[in-house]
C-alpha cells in the first residue's frame, strides 16, 4: 500500500509514493477523509461498499466447497446480459502490475465450439495422443468442450508481466461465481494445451500479434442438481 498510518491514527502517503503508484485505486478506496485523488479519479467516481451486502463466512466456505466442475449442461443458451456481468466483474480480479492485460474471446455459436472441438480431436490424431478421448469423439461423445453452450477463451500477450496468471485468476473469478447466476463451468484442458500449437486453431482465433490463449472454460446451465459435498483429502501445510 502507499499509504502508512502515524502513531495518531492518520493515513498518510508514503515517501514516493507518485513513483511506486501502479494506479489500482486503493489509495482513493481507502482514505476515509476522500482528500486523495488519482489521474482525475476521485472518491465519488468509486461505488461504495455496501457492508448489508458482505457474505458471512458460512457461506464463503460452502461457496468454495460445492463447486463443482459442471460437465453436463443443459441445451439452454447463456444469456449475452449475465456474460457481460460476469466478464465485467472479471475486471477487479488482481493482475500483475495492475496492467489488466486480459483479452476475451466469447464464443455463443455451437457450431463454432463444435469445429474447435473437430480441430483439437485432429491436433490429437496428428501427434498420436489420447487415442481414448479420439475413439469417444468418433463414437459421437465429445469430451473437448462436452457440448457446452458456451467458451470462454481469455488471451493475453506474451510479452506482459504475468500473462498466465493473469488470465487464470480472471476465469478462475468467473468460475467461482458461476454459480450465483445458475451456472456451471469447467477449464478446457485440451483445448487450452491444443491452442498453444495447433494453427488451424490459432487460425480461427485470429489473435492480436504476440498474443496466446492462457485459459478457457466451458459455461453453461448444469443438467444436474448436486445435493452433497464429496469430502477431499487434508491441505498439505507446513506451519512455520
Amino acid at each position: 500500500s502507499l499509504l502508512v498510518e502515524t502513531s495518531s491514527g492518520v493515513r498518510e502517503l508514503v515517501d514516493r509514493a507518485g513513483e511506486l503508484c501502479i494506479q489500482c485505486g486503493h489509495g482513493v478506496a481507502v482514505c476515509p477523509g476522500e482528500a486523495i485523488t488519482l489521474n482525475g479519479m476521485e472518491a465519488e467516481d468509486c461505488h461504495p461498499v455496501d457492508k448489508d451486502l458482505a457474505m458471512t463466512r458460512e457461506q464463503v466456505v460452502q461457496l468454495f466447497r460445492s463447486r463443482r466442475s459442471i460437465r453436463c449442461y443443459k441445451d439452454d443458451s447463456v444469456e449475452r446480459e449475465t456474460l457481460e456481468t460476469l466478464l465485467d466483474m472479471s475486471r477487479w480480479a488482481p493482475t500483475a502490475k495492475n496492467l489488466q492485460p486480459v483479452h476475451w474471446i466469447v464464443l455463443q455459436n455451437r457450431g463454432d465450439i463444435q469445429n474447435l472441438s473437430a480441430m483439437v480431436i485432429q491436433w490429437m490424431r496428428d501427434k498420436g495422443i489420447q487415442q481414448d478421448v479420439v475413439k469417444a469423439y468418433e463414437k459421437g461423445w465429445d469430451i473437448i468442450h462436452r457440448d457446452a453452450p458456451c467458451l470462454l477463451i481469455a488471451q493475453a500477450s506474451s510479452k506482459g508481466v504475468k500473462p498466465v496468471e493473469d488470465c487464470v485468476i480472471a476465469l478462475t473469478t468467473i468460475e467461482a461465481a458461476a454459480p450465483a447466476f445458475g451456472l456451471g463451468g469447467c477449464w478446457a484442458g485440451f483445448f487450452m494445451t491444443a491452442a498453444k500449437e495447433h494453427q488451424p486453431i490459432l487460425d480461427f482465433l485470429d489473435l492480436p500479434e504476440d498474443h496466446r490463449v492462457y485459459g478457457a472454460l466451458m459455461l453453461g446451465y448444469p443438467r444436474f442438481t448436486y445435493r452433497r459435498i464429496p469430502p477431499r483429502e487434508q491441505a498439505k501445510v507446513q506451519w512455520r
